[in-house]
């Protein structure tokens, strides 16, 4: 299997000699590495959710299984995004590939052992399910193994505790990303009005 540039320069890099010169050099040198590859793969990479085998399904959970450090950056770029409503859990996992061991807070993990994961649950209507994984995807990336995993599934339904509503009514959240789009695209609406006016278009 093709190896990662960044995993390939871990692994140059740590048959390098073993002085504190070398390593400081090998540090800086995968760093400058990983971020190349990093920008490279990110400006590549859009994912499209294949939700074809639920066409009749209007809501879905994503479930993101990330490294903790980056669920800050997550939060974040989901808000941006106007994605409000989500559950965070602390979760531990196991999930090697292949031969390739994991670092977490300097300690490598093997095969059965465990390692902490942030898990994160969205619940969304199908048009936005694309929106949330890619928001996600970019995110949570690093280019080392244990960056995780996402996995999207239909919700029957939706309820609000608090007033019994159900469907699109009970799943949009107050100030979500609808509330954004909407009155950007007002705005756009209106120039595009007085564009027209002004130039005797309409």
């Amino acid at each position: 299997d093709e190896v990662p540039p960044a995993a390939h320069a871990m692994r140059v890099a740590s048959a390098r000699p073993r002085t504190f010169g070398a390593r400081k050099a090998a540090r800086g040198w995968c760093r400058r590495w990983s971020r190349q590859a990093s920008e490279h793969d990110l400006s590549t990479r859009v994912v499209n959710v294949d939700l074809d085998a639920f066409p009749d399904t209007n809501f879905f959970r994503v479930d993101a299984i990330v490294r903790p450090w980056r669920l800050p950056y997550v939060i974040d770029a989901l808000d941006d995004e106007g994605i409000r409503g989500l559950t965070v859990t602390d979760v531990r996992g196991a999930g090697v590939q292949g031969a390739f061991r994991e670092r977490w807070k300097g300690t490598e993990f093997g095969q059965h052992q465990l390692v902490e994961k942030a898990r994160i649950e969205i619940v969304t209507n199908r048009s936005q399910v694309d929106i949330v994984v890619n928001t996600i995807v970019t995110a949570a990336y690093t280019g080392e193994f244990g960056d995780g995993k996402i996995f999207v599934q239909p919700v029957a339904d939706v309820v609000r505790v608090r007033t019994a509503e159900r469907g699109a009514v009970a799943e949009k959240m107050l100030g979500g990303r609808e509330d954004h789009v909407k009155p950007a695209q007002k705005r756009l609406g209106e120039i595009t009005v007085d564009y027209e006016y002004e130039n005797n278009t309409f």
